[in-house]
């Protein structure tokens, strides 16, 4: 920060301070050095992409030809944007490769998967996010080898929680023998003891959550994107207590796409997600479905 001294009326002789108009002058000075001390910063700033403005921004994303989103895409992530299109350079490698998904997606936010038999590259992050998804085609793309084939593999990750509550009750027998009356009282009724088991006991067992995650497996029938289209080639896995929900998507079938929905056999839905993920010749979407203790403290 470049530091100016604008307090302009201590340089002005002691007997002129006093003056209406002196001040007056003083005022007007100090919000022109004020903006000029602003002006100097901002030229300053826009030396480096970190801190660009976003008029700046702007002009370099004219010369690499991107039409930004100022209502979704914030200003940070532009600077990250430019900062990735213009460091983006051949050798390909797996360590150059991992350098960039962390400035695009985050370190701890992804995963790769080589397939080298089949020269195909997957990359899996989550789909909730509508930027990374778009730019992360396009640095692929640009920097990969022509034979290798990437294939974005969107997750998304809805946990199930359960908990048990126990009450004791105590049934009440209103009549004694010889003393009924049809219709007067209920023969016996029940009486609450009060809750002799609370969810932070955490009485669940762990055999529970995974014949959960089984049967929530197994209740999926079918995928639908977009709120149209139909996926009923799946591939349902369990372990432990953990469902897995996967399936291929073709560019042909839906791009860009922007819901996804999973249902039963009767039509209904179990998931739903609003994401943003671009096709670019297939996807492979992936759900993980965690049974996990829930209401513990």
């Amino acid at each position: 920060m470049y530091d100016f001294n604008d307090q302009i009326c201590k340089y002005v002789p002691t007997w002129f301070r006093d003056i209406l108009e002196y001040q007056a002058l003083c005022q007007s000075e100090t919000e022109q050095f004020t903006a000029l001390q602003n002006a100097i910063q901002a030229i300053a700033n826009n030396f480096f992409f970190q801190t660009m403005d976003a008029q700046s921004i702007a002009q370099w994303e004219k010369i690499f030809s991107i039409i930004p989103n100022p209502q979704t895409e914030t200003l940070d992530f532009r600077r990250a944007r430019i900062i990735n299109r213009i460091s983006t350079r051949p050798p390909f490698t797996l360590g150059f490769l991992y350098q960039k998904l962390d400035q695009i997606i985050g370190p701890g936010q992804w995963q790769v998967e080589v397939d080298y038999p089949n020269y195909t590259l997957y990359i899996e992050a989550s789909a909730a996010d509508k930027n990374y998804w778009s730019e992360l085609a396009v640095t692929l793309n640009t920097i990969k080898p022509a034979h290798i084939v990437y294939t974005s593999r969107p997750l998304l990750s809805t946990p199930i929680q359960m908990s048990e509550t126990v009450h004791l009750s105590r049934l009440i027998y209103n009549y004694r023998l010889g003393s009924w009356g049809l219709g007067v009282l209920p023969f016996a009724s029940e009486q609450d003891q009060g809750v002799i088991v609370t969810p932070t006991q955490r009485s669940i067992q762990q055999e529970l959550l995974n014949q959960t995650a089984s049967f929530v497996a197994s209740d999926v029938a079918s995928a639908r994107l977009n709120g149209t289209i139909p996926i009923t080639s799946l591939s349902k896995t369990t372990d432990a207590n953990i469902a897995t929900i996967t399936y291929t998507v073709l560019e042909s079938q839906a791009n860009p796409i922007t819901q996804v929905e999973l249902l039963d056999a009767s039509g209904n839905v179990l998931e739903t997600a609003g994401v943003y993920v671009p096709v670019t010749g297939s996807a492979v979407f992936k759900h993980t479905i965690p049974v996990t203790l829930g209401g513990t403290a």
